[in-house]
């Protein structure tokens, strides 16, 4: 077992002996070994719009002179070179341990988004030691530039009433927005819950959609009205912004139509009585209410009375005189219809009343009453008769 052992041990080292002789077959004796470094990018980070400089120092670090060698900047958007040193404008013989440097003035594209963008190197020479070619990534930094707009919103608001506003941010710069602070300025128009809304960040050319809910204080005057609401936010690099904007609201007049009063007479009619009703309407909203009319409905009649127009705080009487249309339980419907600046409105109220018969007592003075008057003719027309 022991020299099983010993043999593929034995074998082992030979294996490795034998790579590790291919190994430094395989590395030639003298060699150029040709590399570039960054050695300065100004400024860095760099903004769109602004001029570059960037300068690359080209070293042997070999062991063997390296010929013929030559350095070329590939620029691709959003960098345009401007102009180049003229270190290589032939090519170069580098010593060992020796390097050239170029500098190289570039231009950033103005439309530049924020990000890491690469500038590629290719290095020629007669070497095939030669390091491929290198890319450096240059960082752009943008400024954010955002804008508030609000949709148009089709509630109609009222003093005292809540409503919504959709607000869309959107960031028309080059720069990463952050810190996104939402907050409206208006001692009359409220934010419920809390007065601020928070985005963390929005992208270049990007947009976030948000609603917040607004209530309009009850002694706001009916008006047209503009509230500031304002956008702080920060940059990639810590510098705030501050700008404000206005959002545009109708406060329109709102009335109310109530019935203050309704009386019916005689309070416990018959078929055979006059019913006379009056009341009083009164409009106790905001707003003037136009075009108001107030309609009783029985199952065979309808009756009409217009009063107008109607201000805020103010009232006005309704009268209606009808016969008894059948004896029992009556129904009728009181119908209240006006106008505002929120549309038409209509309202009605159900009105009962038991219509009974005539009572004995009644139709026995009818009788007396007709009996008198027929006895009184009778004399009349006799008395008449006779004096002829």
């Amino acid at each position: 077992m022991k020299s099983n052992y010993k043999i593929m041990f034995t074998l082992l080292l030979v294996v490795l002996s034998v790579i590790s002789i291919g190994s430094v077959s395989a590395l030639p004796a003298d060699f150029s070994y040709i590399h570039v470094v960054a050695e300065d990018i100004t400024p860095e980070p760099v903004q769109p719009g602004q001029d570059l400089t960037v300068k690359l120092r080209l070293i042997n670090d070999g062991s063997e002179v390296a010929e013929g060698v030559s350095l070329k900047l590939n620029t691709e958007y959003p960098f345009y070179v401007k102009t180049e040193g003229n270190s290589f404008d032939t090519k170069q013989t580098l010593c060992v341990g020796c390097s050239v440097d170029n500098t190289y003035y570039l231009v950033v594209d103005a439309s530049a988004k924020s990000g890491l963008y690469p500038l590629n190197i290719e290095i020629v020479g007669d070497d095939l030691s030669i390091k491929p070619s290198q890319t450096i990534n240059v960082k752009v930094v943008g400024k954010p530039d955002l804008v508030l707009e609000t949709s148009p919103f089709e509630e109609k608001v009222s003093s005292g009433d809540e409503f919504t506003v959709d607000f869309k941010v959107k960031n028309i710069g080059t720069g990463i927005a952050r810190n996104i602070k939402i907050t409206p300025q208006s001692d009359d128009i409220l934010m419920l819950g809390s007065n601020i809304n928070l985005i963390s960040e929005i992208d270049p050319d990007g947009a976030i959609s948000i609603s917040s809910k607004f209530i309009v204080k009850e002694s706001l005057a009916p008006d047209t009205y503009r509230f500031p609401v304002n956008l702080e936010f920060i940059d990639e690099q810590g510098t705030k912004y501050a700008s404000s904007f206005e959002v545009g609201l109708n406060v329109l007049k709102r009335s109310a139509i109530d019935i203050q009063s309704l009386k019916i007479t005689p309070n416990s009619p018959t078929f055979v009585d006059d019913i006379h009703m009056e009341g009083i309407v009164e409009n106790t909203g905001t707003g003037d209410a136009d075009g108001v009319v107030v309609e009783l409905i029985t199952p065979n009649n309808i009756y009409k009375t217009f009063i107008g127009q109607l201000k805020s705080d103010d009232d006005a009487p309704f009268y209606f005189d009808l016969k008894p249309e059948a004896i029992g339980l009556q129904t009728g419907t009181l119908r209240i219809s006006y106008v505002d600046d929120f549309g038409k409105h209509s309202f009605e109220t159900e009105i009962e009343k038991e219509i009974r018969r005539p009572t004995n007592n009644l139709v026995t003075v009818l009788i007396v009453v007709l009996a008198i008057g027929l006895v009184a003719g009778y004399f009349y027309f006799k008395k008449k008769s006779t004096k002829k």
